[in-house]
């Protein structure tokens, strides 16, 4: 039998779950967070939200 299949599945699991702890970029990791400095009157990169106790845009909040 062909498991070719098997081998191709269990290298996108491991795909996903070490592409799962980075940060998209221009997002840096800081404190668990995916953040991003905004410029001054500037908008946060889309996916990302203004935090303002962090005084940043955090990516997926």
């Amino acid at each position: 039998m062909n498991f070719s299949w098997l081998g191709l599945l269990i290298f996108a699991l491991i795909a996903v779950v070490v592409s799962a702890g980075k940060c998209p970029i221009p997002f840096k990791n800081e404190k668990n967070q995916c953040v991003f400095d905004r410029t001054i009157r500037g908008e946060c990169p889309v996916g990302s939200t203004y935090k303002i106790n962090v005084n940043k845009c955090v990516y997926g909040a």
